[in-house]
């Protein structure tokens, strides 16, 4: 109910319990930023229940560097939405997946959280679902961040033998024609002889552990695509190289054999960002733009809509626990598996944790539900049960598809690779990386990389970077990465 109060301020309440001071809502706001404890400086700050807003003005004034959002938990509030950065519902069963998607693991770790108390009795069950998917947003920030730092010098190592061994790249032109991903979940199995039948109809990108079922099928991929920094990652790719030259999409941080660099074109995926980018652009290789995921295939979902102009099908994207094998076969993970198999290990204590849920898979389901891909992304498979559904991914079968290309035959272009020489002595490579590590070591921007949550609370506290416990860890990390990726150039 909104009411004019005797000074004709707008006030109002819900089911009989005020919002606002029904005297002096300003003031009463501006009490209410004033009590606030922060003693950092907040990149973001979110409001939960802000009803009509009286509390934004002051927050503006007294954290001017801060994005404010809000989360409402209704619409009657929707005509002052226009004033903060950005606005969330408690409705949006994905809200944790929305605050993440927004602020990212380090706006998450800076930013200040707030709830107007009025809302709180008004709305019981919205503040709680609230806050219940915030906490879960901080807690995967927090994970994410962790898992940054612990791989840090992997991924610049990784970086390093990148720029050591790389002699072929090569670059796709867009296209207009359908494009087709393959993850190797268990459905892709049922959609093999489909894919063998209409290979013509579509540029096929294999994600790394699909790789080995499209290739025993007797299907030669047009792009293969892993930014995985482990050591497990690089052994989907081992059919790449030697006879078999499938150009391989790979971030600089990708863990890849350094003969695999040396034999197969490479397609270096550019970030944007970070300790790799400074290595690509002084490198001078020719990258394509992707976007950072906890998950290839969604790192390939947006690659292939940045690729054509038509619409991408993705196979094998169960995302979600099976009985018996969790990855088509073959697959390279499961022969190494196997060996190790007994009779007091056997292959279904093995297997059985992939017939339960895992927070994995939880939070990459989560992360395509939460996307709106404009209705050009597809999952595609031969009318197989899947046990959940990808938001607003529309699952569809092969007759789906035979007509979508045929609608467009005749009228479409593939996207087109083209591979050059990278002409670079290994002596002038490990002189410009050198050089490199000298000069940005203690950069702010390196810093933020390899040492996250110091950099977070170097911003949040406003002291200067370049403490004496920075300084040495970062000579410590670069040592580190040194050590493990340059001494003679030794092959892994």
């Amino acid at each position: 109910e909104f009411i004019q109060n005797a000074r004709g301020i707008k006030t109002c309440s819900a089911d009989g319990i005020k919002l606002h001071s029904a005297y002096n809502p300003e003031v009463e706001a501006e009490r209410f930023v004033q009590s606030i404890e922060c003693l950092f400086f907040p990149e973001y700050i979110l409001v939960t229940g802000p009803a009509l807003s009286y509390c934004l003005p002051y927050l503006k004034k007294r954290f001017p560097q801060a994005k404010i959002c809000a989360v409402r938990y209704c619409h009657d509030f929707d005509s002052d939405n226009n004033k903060f950065s950005k606005v969330f519902y408690s409705e949006d069963k994905n809200l944790c997946e929305s605050l993440f998607n927004f602020m990212g693991e380090e706006g998450l770790a800076a930013a200040l959280f707030l709830s107007w108390q009025p809302s709180e009795k008004a709305f019981p069950d919205e503040y709680k679902s609230s806050w219940g998917e915030i906490k879960k947003a901080v807690l995967k920030s927090r994970d994410v961040l962790a898992t940054r730092e612990y791989f840090s010098q992997r991924w610049v190592k990784n970086c390093l033998r990148f720029c050591l061994f790389a002699n072929e790249t090569a670059f796709v032109k867009e296209g207009t024609s359908p494009i087709l991903i393959c993850a190797s979940g268990p459905s892709l199995k049922t959609s093999l002889p489909k894919i063998k039948e209409l290979r013509e109809s579509f540029f096929l990108i294999a994600v790394s552990s699909a790789l080995s079922p499209l290739l025993e099928f007797g299907i030669k991929p047009d792009l293969c695509i892993s930014t995985d920094g482990g050591y497990w990652a690089k052994r989907h790719l081992s059919f790449c190289g030697g006879s078999i030259k499938i150009p391989t999409a790979i971030s600089a941080e990708s863990a890849i054999y350094a003969k695999q660099l040396e034999e197969t074109p490479v397609i270096p995926l550019s970030y944007g960002d970070g300790i790799c980018q400074t290595f690509l652009e002084r490198f001078s290789f020719k990258s394509l733009r992707a976007k950072r995921n906890g998950t290839v295939s969604g790192t390939a979902a947006e690659l292939a809509l940045s690729l054509t102009s038509s619409s991408v099908f993705f196979c094998g994207l169960d995302l979600a626990p099976s009985k018996g094998f969790s990855h088509t076969q073959p697959n390279n993970l499961e022969k190494d598996g196997s060996l190790k198999d007994t009779r007091m290990r056997t292959k279904e204590s093995r297997l059985t944790p992939s017939s339960f849920d895992s927070p994995a898979l939880c939070i990459y389901r989560d992360w395509f539900a939460s996307q709106d891909f404009g209705g050009r992304l597809y999952r595609l498979s031969a009318g197989y049960p899947y046990s959940n559904s990808l938001g607003k991914i529309r699952d569809v079968d092969w007759n789906f598809f035979e007509d979508f290309a045929k609608k467009i035959r005749g009228h479409s272009l593939l996207p087109q690779i083209s591979v050059s020489k990278f002409e670079m002595k290994k002596e002038d490579r490990l002189t410009l990386i050198e050089e490199i590590l000298t000069k940005e070591s203690h950069s702010p921007e390196w810093i933020k990389e390899a040492l996250p949550s110091l950099y977070i609370t170097a911003s949040r506290s406003g002291k200067d970077f370049m403490s004496q416990e920075i300084e040495e860890k970062m000579d410590k990390f670069i040592e580190n990465v040194k050590r493990a990726a340059l001494p003679g150039g030794k092959k892994q």
